[in-house]
């Protein structure tokens, strides 16, 4: 028998995937929403394993388990055959990570140790517009109470790495043959929706927005939206720009060079918004600073 940690996912869950799709996403991007979505548009049945750690077993490392979009008693690093054998062969998998974006050369490297890299079907990068993106990210920090102002910027320094890593792996998707979804435009474009779900060869059953999703607290900006189309995802960075901290991460943003210049290619209308502020942070050039 295979060392538990390195069971193959087939006999962790009791059942040989069909399609099996590995999900990277940073937190704020819509991760659950767009798996929900994916998982709601299944052949037959879907297991999702969520927030797998990576260089880990994913059917023991998961902290969540969904069986047809339904949530499932679940303990990280306990034994779920006797549940999940009931999706039977053929079910799709997703499997997902989230705030982790692996290098280029690392994306098929043994990420999962319990599913080989052949037996992935798809890698999925879902990303989000940098405004709203950040903008919803802080908002959801600053909701912890334990978390003073210079610990929530921070926690936004180090995630503004990790985006940057993940805009990076986005531009150079097509040399992986990974699929990138951008949020925004999932959410707002019927027809990207269905795109995407051709391309992953998935049929099309249901393609809408779906429930606001639990994970993570739902949303940061309307507590009480239960359907996703009730959400102004677009405006969140409206309702944060004159929130100081908001400003001083953008800002820290406008000064990685690499960041701005993946943004242009990426979301160019968020990078002319980042560069306009910039201009309009600056001080006036007259003010005189004294030698004293």
């Amino acid at each position: 028998m295979a060392d538990q940690a390195h069971k193959p996912i087939q006999q962790a869950l009791g059942f040989q995937p069909g399609t099996t799709l590995r999900v990277f996403g940073m937190r704020r991007s819509g991760n659950h929403a767009l798996i929900n979505w994916l998982t709601r548009n299944r052949e037959k049945n879907s297991v999702f394993l969520n927030n797998c750690i990576v260089g880990k077993s994913a059917a023991l490392s998961c902290r969540g388990l969904e069986m047809n979009t339904r949530r499932l008693p679940h303990k990280t690093g306990q034994a779920m055959d006797d549940t999940t054998y009931a999706a039977g062969d053929g079910a799709l998998l997703v499997v997902s990570y989230e705030d982790f974006a692996p290098d280029v050369d690392d994306l098929m490297s043994g990420l999962t140790p319990d599913l080989p890299d052949d037996q992935v079907t798809r890698n999925i990068l879902l990303y989000r517009n940098f405004m709203n993106w950040a903008a919803s990210l802080l908002r959801k920090i600053q909701q912890n109470d334990a978390q003073e102002t210079f610990d929530c910027l921070r926690v936004m320094i180090v995630a503004l790495n990790r985006y940057r890593d993940m805009l990076e792996l986005v531009a150079n998707s097509q040399s992986v043959g990974a699929l990138p979804i951008n949020y925004d435009r999932w959410v707002a474009r019927p027809r990207y929706r269905r795109r995407i779900l051709q391309e992953l060869g998935l049929p099309i059953k249901d393609n809408d927005l779906g429930q606001v999703q639990p994970y993570g607290g739902g949303s940061s900006f309307q507590k009480g939206a239960e359907n996703a189309a009730e959400l102004k995802t677009d405006q969140r960075w409206r309702e944060m720009m004159n929130d100081p901290s908001f400003q001083i991460v953008l800002l820290a943003a406008s000064q990685d060079a690499e960041l701005v210049a993946l943004m242009h290619r990426l979301m160019p209308e968020d990078a002319n918004m980042l560069t306009a502020y910039l201009h309009q942070a600056q001080f006036p050039y007259d003010v005189q600073v004294s030698d004293s």
